[in-house]
């Protein structure tokens, strides 16, 4: 009889992580996608201004 309760017990454990871990799959792609977009546009921003930092060394003459 212990052990079935016990099984029961385990069971019904496995359901409610099963359950828990499910409600975080939504949320937790919307936070990667909002972090890959915001690295990309920060990416995309360093390499302009690294561009206009490179075009003005040059112009300037002060890259070697």
């Amino acid at each position: 009889m212990l052990l079935y309760t016990f099984t029961q017990f385990m069971l019904k454990t496995k359901k409610a992580f099963e359950w828990v871990f499910s409600l975080m799959e939504g949320p937790n792609r919307i936070v990667n996608i909002m972090f890959i977009l915001i690295g990309a546009a920060g990416v995309i921003y360093w390499l302009s201004q690294q561009t206009k930092y490179n075009k003005e060394a040059e112009k300037n003459g002060t890259v070697k």
